[in-house]
């Protein structure tokens, strides 16, 4: 991680420690590729270009951008090869993860969970050593009010990962084995 704090801004810049998923989508977000995740099913026709569809393919697209391989995105192999559908429970999936200060779902599982201890360290160093009431994340929103304390607070999980626990189904499927695979691999590179 890299992260540095311009005085004069009173700013933490990150690029993947922390992020909030805003609520709503973005201004730049295609609205076309919106519509195409939108869809209850990847084999149904592209929707009505309305409000409702592109903000329900933007809380989808969250999803898929922050576990991989959500809880609610069910493969449906008899409407096809390569067919997907969204079953019931996404939007609640949705509402858990955005309009907060996190540590993105990506790099808790695939990164951070490798030395904790380490991470603990670097949070507390940066808490202690610069003073910043905003913190400007490479991803997602940018800038968010956010204290030192605040930022430390985004990183309790380190000491009991039942703090701030995304969704189990969402990490289940996609992360948790795509880090049980990387932290195999690194502990056979380590041993050879």
């Amino acid at each position: 991680e890299t992260s540095f704090s311009p005085r004069a801004s009173r700013s933490l810049i990150v690029t993947d420690a922390l992020a909030r998923v805003p609520l709503e989508a973005p201004p730049l977000s295609d609205p076309a590729r919106l519509l195409l995740v939108s869809k209850r099913s990847t084999a149904d026709p592209q929707p009505a270009d309305t409000p409702e569809a592109r903000q329900a393919g933007w809380e989808k697209t969250a999803l898929l951008v922050s576990f991989f391989f959500p809880e609610h995105e069910e493969a449906d192999p008899a409407a096809g090869l390569g067919v997907v559908t969204w079953t019931d429970g996404w939007h609640d999936n949705f509402r858990a993860l955005a309009g907060r200060l996190l540590v993105p779902p990506v790099v808790r599982t695939l990164l951070y969970a490798q030395d904790p201890a380490a991470v603990r360290r670097w949070v507390d160093a940066v808490a202690r050593r610069w003073q910043f009431e905003q913190i400007v994340p490479a991803h997602f929103e940018a800038p968010i009010r956010a204290s030192p304390s605040e930022f430390a607070r985004a990183f309790a999980f380190l000491e009991d990962e039942r703090i701030d626990a995304f969704p189990a189904g969402d990490t289940a499927r996609g992360l948790r084995p795509i880090a049980r695979i990387a932290s195999s691999a690194l502990r056979a590179s380590h041993n050879k």
